[in-house]
C-alpha cells in the first residue's frame, strides 16, 4: 500500500490558522499539538508551522510564567492579510 503525499507547508499553515479561527481563545502549546494532529498536521511539524505564523504576525504569542500561550483573533488575521495585499498592490503600481 503506497503512502499518500504529505501536506505542503502552506496547507499546514492554513489548517493551523483554522484552529484559531474556530474559537477565539488562547491555547497552550500542548493543546495546539493535539488539535493540529486532528487536523492532519504531523506532530513534528506543528512547532515549526506555529513559529512561522507567529513570525508573520498571524498568531500572537505571550510567555506567562514558564508557559507560552498562543492566540489569533479573526479580526487580526483579516487585518494582517489586508495590509499585506495593500502593500503588494502599491508595489505593483
Amino acid at each position: 500500500m503506497a503512502k499518500g503525499k504529505g501536506l505542503s507547508f502552506e496547507e499546514k499553515r492554513r489548517r493551523m490558522l483554522e484552529i484559531f479561527k474556530e474559537d477565539a481563545s488562547f491555547y497552550h502549546l500542548k493543546e495546539i499539538e493535539k488539535l493540529g494532529t486532528k487536523k492532519g498536521i504531523i506532530f513534528q511539524a506543528i512547532k515549526e508551522v506555529l513559529d512561522s505564523l507567529v513570525n508573520d504576525n498571524l498568531v500572537e504569542c505571550e510567555k506567562i510564567g514558564s508557559s507560552n500561550f498562543y492566540w489569533a483573533l479573526p479580526s487580526k488575521i483579516y487585518q494582517v492579510k489586508k495590509n499585506k495585499l495593500e502593500k503588494n498592490f502599491v508595489l505593483i503600481k
